[in-house]
């Protein structure tokens, strides 16, 4: 592979620190973005910008400011979340609609820009490059837990993302790779990022020469792991004829 591009969108200190350093050892060039830069970002990056992720409409000039800087990302990683808790303790409801539409751009409006703009991308590169879009997920797509209501609910969606993409055919066709990464224990549960551990799996994944594991659930120091209680969070592809039938509805009852 001769075009290595890394766009690492929402670089902190740990996953993202962890992650451009590992990228940049393997020949990459780095373009980093975040709310603010943080000096260890800085020192593994290309090119660093700045990006409030609660605005979707940033994410197209983000993608033609790093085409110019480092050239067309063939592997973009989106990392940011919020997660707005409200006031009232065992009311999911309570966050505020502010801090729901919020947590919703963050998690995925910008999410989903991040992937419109990263398969324009990826429809300029030559053939042989490796074309990948990776999104940092949470177990929250397989399970409901009340507290987490605005951060699952934009997992979920995120998930629904990939899914669609990942079942589209031109983008199969171009073996343009689509992955939700979601670290787990060794028990299946969710737990504090590793790094390291993330860093590790993003290369492998960035890498492949095929569309690997679309749930990319992973525990550290094994890789991907499979949980049978995840398997739910796998939709049906369906063609619009297998999905709805047209003729039923248009009858009065």
């Amino acid at each position: 592979m001769t075009h290595k591009v890394l766009l690492f969108l929402g670089a902190g200190r740990k996953v993202g620190a962890a992650s451009i350093s590992h990228f940049k050892k393997h020949g990459y060039k780095i373009a980093s973005v975040a709310r603010s830069v943080k000096p260890e970002i800085e020192a593994c990056s290309d090119d660093c910008l700045t990006a409030d992720f609660s605005d979707p409409g940033v994410m197209e000039e983000v993608f033609e400011k790093v085409r110019k800087a480092v050239g067309t990302p063939n592997v973009v990683i989106y990392n940011p979340y919020a997660w707005s808790r409200g006031q009232e303790e065992g009311n999911p409801l309570s966050p505020s609609v502010e801090a729901f539409q919020s947590d919703f751009a963050i998690n995925t409006a910008s999410a989903y820009a991040a992937a419109k703009y990263a398969v324009q991308g990826f429809d300029s590169l030559p053939k042989e490059a490796n074309k990948v879009f990776i999104y940092t997920g949470n177990n929250g797509n397989t399970a409901i837990m009340p507290q987490f209501l605005t951060l699952g609910m934009g997992k979920s969606a995120g998930w629904y993302i990939i899914q669609q993409s990942a079942a589209t055919d031109r983008f199969k066709a171009a073996n343009y790779r689509f992955y939700y990464v979601d670290e787990r224990t060794p028990q299946g549960k969710a737990t504090v990022p590793s790094g390291r551990a993330h860093a590790e799996f993003f290369l492998e994944l960035a890498e492949m020469n095929d569309q690997g594991p679309i749930l990319a659930t992973f525990v550290r120091g094994k890789g991907y792991t499979r949980f049978a209680a995840s398997e739910a969070a796998r939709l049906p592809t369906l063609s619009v004829a297998e999905a709805v039938d047209f003729e039923w509805g248009s009858h009065e009852y």
